[in-house]
């Protein structure tokens, strides 16, 4: 005689048992998450959970790892944490602000702003809007109250004349040597070290060409910042009509001679003034920016739990 299975009907607590199980195999997860997450600061009214710091972090927290490990990993992330999760707070409040004051952004003022700068990759809409919404109150409470008068653009140009001096220029003009493989490179480091040996202070330079079969070119007026990083230490301590040493680039090799050189001098005051209206301004905004900033935080409630 066969054996039969229990069933529900004959065991009622067997059902019982496997709708239980149910729900605790569907409240396992849930049950997991929240003894996971918790709150690590409250801003006023509103929380930001260890969740919240945590998707900001992600990103950094991956590139982070590629570079350390370790102990040395787990000092620079728990900066990060404290560094993102400042940011939080700074966000949370300035967006409690604007709603304060009444600002929204409208679907036309978002739609406008999607065609000038798309989201970004893993950017949402809401945190789209919400860089919009603290722009436009940034703008409201800082940015148009900063003024810079005029006397303020000469006082900074009087009192700074170094910030405002024209590089010196430099008229050259060279012998290169051209060599990209290595082989290349030591005939013309030998080429380089007759010459250099075989010219005179009486010499031409294209008399010294000449003999050696090699082309002079001008070079013509120049700035030190538009030369090769590896030419300038060399030019600027070069006197007109004396040649360089062999200077090696990835080029080849360089025989430099300076023709003439300009004096430094400095820029006029109507050359640089928007320069200087432009420096004072963003100067200006950020001490402004920092001030409101930290009179918020002082009105404002915050307990950092982290």
């Amino acid at each position: 005689m066969s054996r039969m299975s229990p069933s529900p009907q004959t065991f009622p607590w067997i059902a019982e048992f496997a709708l239980w199980g149910t729900i605790l195999f569907t409240l396992i997860p849930l049950m997991s998450w929240a003894l996971e997450d918790r709150i690590i600061a409250v801003v006023n009214k509103e929380v930001i959970t260890l969740s919240d710091l945590q998707s900001k972090i992600e990103d950094e927290y991956k590139r982070l790892k590629a570079k350390h490990s370790g102990e040395d990993l787990n000092r620079r992330y728990l900066e990060k944490q404290r560094e993102v999760l400042n940011a939080l707070i700074d966000q949370h409040l300035q967006l409690q602000e604007a709603k304060a004051k009444g600002l929204s952004v409208s679907h036309e003022e978002m739609d406008a702003a999607l065609q000038r700068t798309p989201l970004l990759p893993n950017q949402t809409e809401e945190d789209y809007r919400d860089q919009l919404l603290l722009k436009k109150l940034f703008d409201f409470e800082v940015r148009r109250n900063v003024v810079v008068e005029e006397e303020e653009l000469r006082r900074f140009y009087d009192a700074n004349p170094t910030l405002f001096r024209k590089p010196p220029q430099y008229r050259l003009k060279h012998i290169l040597l051209t060599a990209t493989e290595e082989y290349q490179r030591e005939l013309a480091r030998k080429k380089a070290q007759s010459m250099s040996a075989a010219w005179k202070s009486d010499m031409e330079f294209e008399e010294l060409a000449f003999q050696f079969s090699e082309q002079v070119k001008h070079l013509g007026w120049l700035q030190e910042d538009e030369l090769l990083s590896t030419l300038s230490p060399e030019i600027k301590s070069l006197e007109p009509g004396v040649l360089s040493s062999p200077i090696e680039t990835d080029q080849g090799l360089h025989l430099l001679m300076v023709e003439e050189m300009s004096d430094t001098q400095t820029y006029a005051f109507e050359e640089v003034e928007q320069e200087i209206r432009g420096l004072l301004q963003r100067q200006k905004t950020e001490e402004a920016y920092r001030t409101w900033l930290a009179d918020l935080k002082k009105k404002a409630f915050i307990d950092v739990k982290f």
